[in-house]
């Protein structure tokens, strides 16, 4: 390969590449026009790729446009173990169930951006192919090569034994698998994360022991997430996912603050750096049509140009013109009145009711573009009212009619709690009161039992094992003429129908009868609960003829064929001819109370198992957002450890080159005032001549003897 190609080649990776290990070396590889081989490890702990991983994958998928090939490497083995990463605990172990299903959906995101379609260009490998087969004498001979000194330098090691943190013998052993895996799959190159940089290096390290050419290393950029506070992690829910859809990633683009907008349009599209560059005063001016470009380049290039168009069109109309969209998903429910926590949480299963509840008051949350953020709020909802959840999800609400029955002349709905008082307005002294009450108890006292009880079945959610009609003549509408009551209970299952006796007459109870007979068969299935008691407190057929007619009205899918215990409906009398009736003309057809009872115990069971299956499911939630809450909190401390030692490395090194100029300094000075000090001569010594009557004598006088 040519220099001048070459040259092309680095200048296209110095865009989104920040370190060769080394470049030098890389020259040569590509000089020497071997197929090259680019080792992509990951560890497949959490399938969830973003744009920042792209950038690697990119990298990749432009070498193998050259004709070099991808080593996709799944760290199943590995991953069971888990790099520390930087991370101040130890992870979880993963099961292998886990990991393959992982490694499916990682692979499925990677197929975005690289070719998969030619076995020349890629290759997928599996490090348990080697680790499952190592003995231990040849891991320990693996291990002899290594000193403990090295592997312990790691920085997150170094952090955790300054935070008096365990460090596990599998953790420090990491670094030497995923290094010897560059041995095991003769990487010529790697392109990662600076997080990965010293289990590559043990990757050339191990490479130069077992006499093979060592692995170039480039290292990639790596910018803020959409928050510009964090590095993209699903965490903390900053990130822009292969996965997302369209629509998700073109949002999340426009929810970036402008300062993003050149860095990510540089290191995450492939738009041409001479037209980013003209692009600077209007990124001053108009930031957000410059953003616009930015998502439509994302979205085109892992979704092709008519998707980006279709988002970009669609953002326009209803965000920037706070339009609702004509596009939006129904979300029913089965009654007007729920909490604004339940409609939210039933607007995102996926996620927990911690979360949607922290939506709410944070403010995400508007219905009919009006905010709410109070999320225990009990709201009445029509059909049509738009709910939004977040910046990008709308829904249009739809009531639904549920269980409301009809026949010739009457409507019968599902009394709301609104209509509890029109009762006392329209019927004011009915048996109902008294028979949803408590025997002996005043009238006044059995209206507001009454009154609470018909709360409780009106509120209770679906699946509903009780129900209160009121029933209105298709004449007179706006008037309540009776109350239909069903209930489901394995010991005392009933129907009960009270009708005005100005509109009690034979054909209208009849009809009433006959639409809460089929309900009940619809919805509960004689097979599966019995109704040992029926009450009819108001005119009833007297008579086999009227009873076997009534029977056969029905359609054949609402009759009993399991377990012929009768219909509801009907008064005590009734039901005694009706058992008669069923053993007189189906003999064959035996009570198996036994079997009933057994079904019935099962079913209890089995709602109670449900539920606190729900409870454990919530809880459960719960703890992993506390969890995901707690490894943020860490991270951020272990981020403000590593600036806080950063930032006393350098005040201390900052201090000593302080001392070291000082020190320098007064030596010169010394030097220098000693070089212009003049020398002292000493004095000289006088000379004493000897006296003849003194000790050591002294001078003599001139001219004596």
């Amino acid at each position: 390969m040519s220099n001048n190609r070459i040259d092309h080649i680095l200048a296209h990776f110095d865009r989104t590449s920040d370190q060769f290990f080394s470049k030098d070396e890389f020259r040569a590889k590509l000089r020497s026009g071997k197929k090259l081989r680019i080792k992509y490890g990951v560890d497949v702990t959490a399938p969830t790729l973003h744009i920042g991983h792209a950038v690697n994958l990119w990298m990749m998928r432009y070498l193998q446009s050259l004709g070099h090939k991808v080593v996709f490497l799944i760290g199943d083995f590995t991953t069971r173990i888990g790099d520390p990463d930087g991370r101040l605990d130890t992870r979880p172990v993963i099961p292998r169930a886990e990991i393959d299903r992982n490694a499916e959906e990682f692979i499925a995101q990677a197929k975005m951006v690289l070719r998969f379609d030619d076995p020349e260009l890629l290759e997928i490998r599996r490090n348990s192919e080697w680790y499952d087969k190592m003995g231990m004498d040849e891991f320990l001979k693996l291990t002899s090569m290594v000193t403990h000194a090295r592997l312990i330098s790691r920085d997150m090691f170094q952090l955790r034994i300054d935070s008096g943190r365990e460090i596990y013998m599998h953790e420090i052993l990491y670094p030497v698998l995923q290094g010897y895996d560059s041995v095991m799959v003769d990487s010529d190159v790697t392109i990662i994360g600076s997080d990965q940089l010293f289990n590559e290096m043990m990757g050339r390290f191990f490479q130069e022991k077992f006499d093979k050419k060592p692995q170039t290393i480039i290292t990639t950029k790596i910018t803020q997430g959409i928050d510009n506070k964090h590095k993209q992690s699903k965490s903390i829910g900053n990130y822009i996912g292969l996965a997302h859809s369209p629509r998700d990633k073109f949002g999340r683009v426009m929810s970036i603050p402008d300062v993003l907008i050149d860095e990510y349009f540089r290191v995450y599209t492939d738009v041409p750096l001479e037209e980013i560059d003209r692009m600077a005063e209007q990124l001053s001016h108009s930031p957000k049509e410059c953003k616009m470009k930015l998502a439509y380049a994302i979205v085109g290039r892992y979704h092709g140009h008519e998707a980006a168009v279709a988002e970009r069109d669609w953002f326009e109309k209803t965000v920037s013109k706070g339009l609702v969209p004509d596009d939006i998903p129904t979300l029913s429910i089965v009654q007007p009145r729920h909490e604004l926590l339940d409609i939210v949480a039933q607007a995102r299963p996926g996620k927990s009711k911690g979360d949607s509840r922290r939506l709410i008051k944070q403010g995400g949350v508007d219905i009919n573009g009006i905010k709410h953020t109070d999320p225990d709020a009990e709201l009445i909802f029509k059909t049509n009212d738009v709910l939004k959840v977040g910046k990008r999800n709308w829904f249009r609400i739809e009531v639904v009619k549920l269980n409301e029955l009809e026949t010739e002349k009457l409507w019968m709905r599902p009394m709301r709690v609104e209509d509890v008082d029109l009762i006392q307005k329209f019927l004011p002294d009915w048996e109902i009161v008294k028979y949803l009450s408590h025997p002996g108890l005043s009238l006044k006292a059995a209206v507001d039992v009454a009154r609470e009880v018909f709360r409780r079945v009106i509120l209770q959610p679906e699946p509903k094992d009780e129900w209160i009609w009121k029933i209105q003549h298709k004449d007179e509408p706006e008037k309540i003429i009776g109350v239909a009551h069903l209930r489901r209970d394995s010991a005392r299952g009933s129907e009960n129908i009270w009708l005005d006796p100005e509109f009690r007459t034979p054909e209208l109870m009849e009809q009433a009868l006959h639409a809460v007979n089929e309900h009940a068969f619809s919805q509960l299935g004689f097979s599966d609960v019995v109704f040992k008691k029926a009450f009819a407190h108001a005119s009833a057929p007297q008579d086999l003829d009227a009873l076997r007619r009534r029977f056969m009205s029905m359609d054949a899918t609402f009759r009993n064929r399991d377990t012929p215990e009768g219909i509801w409906g009907f008064t005590k009398e009734e039901w005694e001819r009706q058992k008669e009736w069923f053993l007189t003309n189906r003999p064959e057809a035996a009570l198996q109370t036994r079997a009933v009872n057994k079904r019935r115990k099962s079913a209890r069971l089995d709602a109670h198992l449900d539920a606190i299956e729900d409870i454990v499911e919530d809880a459960l939630e719960d703890r992993a957002e506390d969890r995901e809450d707690a490894v943020e909190q860490k991270k951020r401390e272990r981020d403000n450890a590593f600036a806080m030692k950063a930032a006393s490395d350098k005040h201390a090194a900052e201090l000593k080159q302080e001392e070291q100029r000082l020190a320098a300094e007064t030596k010169a000075a010394e030097q220098k005032a000693k070089a212009e000090a003049k020398p002292v001569k000493p004095p000289k010594p006088r000379k004493l001549t000897t006296h003849p009557f003194l000790i050591g004598g002294t001078k003599p006088v001139p001219g004596k003897k």
